[in-house]
């Protein structure tokens, strides 16, 4: 989870802008990000990990902090490419 943390990181600094300086930072309340950038980061999680985030499971809390982000891509990633190990090596790279 660490190194997916440090992508997380460097994807928001690289595709939104934003320096977090802290993994655990509450990204929502402290208003860094809001619905449009949400959305854009989902995109980019989407995008750059191949998965796919199904809104209709998401939970506020996956979304809050860098770390968050990180737990919910390792977890997608493992239950998304389980059934294809080659998929599952390829995208384990990117870490």
């Amino acid at each position: 989870v660490l190194n997916l943390a440090g992508i997380v990181r460097q994807l928001i600094a690289d595709k939104l802008a934003v320096d977090v300086a802290n993994d655990d930072s509450d990204l929502l309340a402290e208003g860094v990000l809001d619905s449009v950038t949400l959305v854009q980061l989902i995109m980019h999680l989407e995008q750059t990990f191949d998965i796919r985030v199904e809104l209709a499971d998401l939970e506020i809390d996956d979304l809050r902090s860098v770390r968050s982000m990180a737990a919910l891509v390792g977890k997608l990633r493992e239950s998304q490419h389980a059934s294809d190990p080659e998929l599952a090596r390829a995208t384990a790279s990117v870490v």
